[in-house]
């Protein structure tokens, strides 16, 4: 079947996955575009950031990829797998296994489908979350042969820190995540802002882990900025395209 890549780009570029008719996904799936799974959660993050900060910023990065170079936007998941904070109001958390069973069965369906590059990117950086989803991404390249990333956007953020010049012990709710929030929805930043750190309990595992976050922030989020969110956005964009195209190869499709 004969395709016609000029008449396909604007459909690729424009539309999340979920847009597409089914005829429309079969003969775009047949240019072997990357295909962009953000996946965030609902968590609390202070008293100034929304339930859905890691849920906002992978969403946001992947659509802005996936215009730059003719990928297409999995559907999100809006819910991760928590320690730190599951006990804050508002944290939603799934299980360790439904985590890396559902990631990895997406994945089965979108190799069924015919998808053969994917970019896990994930907005929740927890250490059992990722964990989580690492072994689900092992699975399926184990079993399907699929050109397969996950990162976090937070990593890219930490790697440009000379750039943004920010404290290094910055975390959670902190300096970064509220700048990158002000760039992708200054609407939902509340303007009661404080510094917050994080309490280390020197080896001992304790039952409210919560309590080393007493503040539900790490850093200094006073300090942020809507131009300083905007280009931290910027350069992740620029930072995981390069990535891709190392990994995948030349991936615009036009």
């Amino acid at each position: 079947m004969s395709i016609n890549r000029n008449n396909v780009k604007k459909k690729v570029r424009l539309l999340r996955l979920d847009d597409l008719t089914s005829h429309d996904f079969k003969r775009i799936i047949q240019l072997d575009p990357v295909i962009f799974i953000p996946i965030g959660a609902t968590e609390a993050h202070g008293d100034h950031l929304p339930l859905s900060t890691d849920s906002l910023q992978p969403e946001t990065i992947a659509t802005q990829l996936a215009e730059k170079i003719g990928g297409l936007v999995a559907p999100p998941i809006r819910y991760g797998c928590h320690s730190s904070t599951k006990n804050m109001p508002g944290t939603i958390s799934i299980g360790f296994e439904t985590l890396k069973n559902m990631v990895y069965e997406i994945l089965t369906s979108l190799a069924k489908n015919g998808a053969r590059k994917i970019v896990i990117l994930s907005g929740h950086a927890g250490a059992i979350h990722m964990a989580a989803l690492k072994l689900a991404c092992q699975d399926a390249v184990e079993h399907f042969g699929l050109k397969l990333m996950l990162l976090t956007d937070y990593e890219i953020a930490k790697e440009i820190a000379d750039e943004i010049e920010f404290d290094t012990t910055d975390g959670h709710g902190g300096f970064i995540e509220t700048a990158r929030i002000l760039a992708i929805a200054p609407h939902l930043v509340k303007s009661n802002r404080r510094k917050g750190k994080f309490i280390d309990k020197k080896f001992r595992i304790v039952k409210d882990p919560e309590t080393c976050y007493p503040d539900g922030i790490v850093g200094d989020p006073t300090k942020a900025t809507r131009e300083i969110g905007e280009r931290i956005n910027e350069r992740i964009i620029e930072r995981i395209e390069q990535l891709i195209r190392e990994n995948f190869g030349s991936e615009r499709h036009e």
